[in-house]
């Protein structure tokens, strides 16, 4: 499943949509920007600001329960997915090397 929400997030921010929420092991979820984001080794970790305990948490992705991208303040969510769906429609057309890219004429 981790291995899954990093795949799935790489193609969030190829489709320019770098920030998401994701959702913890422990139940919580925290917003995070893929540039806040390391390489240890083999494992992709996620640098998190936990302001109520002043630590930077360290979260292996693929550890995460699940992966979201928050609507703008004020945006209904319901109609933001629309938004999500044209970003990665364009960013599926806009690779040829992609399987599922759509070539249209």
């Amino acid at each position: 499943m981790g291995d899954l929400i990093l795949e799935l997030w790489k193609q969030l921010r190829d489709a320019g949509m770098p920030e998401v929420m994701l959702f913890l092991p422990d139940g919580s979820a925290c917003r995070c920007h893929w540039d806040n984001t390391a390489q240890m080794g083999p494992t992709r970790v996620a640098l998190l600001g936990d302001q109520e305990r002043n630590i930077v948490r360290i979260v292996p992705i693929s550890s995460c329960a699940g992966i979201g991208v928050a609507s703008p303040k004020g945006t209904d969510p319901n109609a933001y997915r629309a938004v999500i769906q044209d970003r990665l429609a364009g960013s599926v057309s806009a690779s040829p090397s992609s399987p599922d890219a759509v070539v249209t004429t």
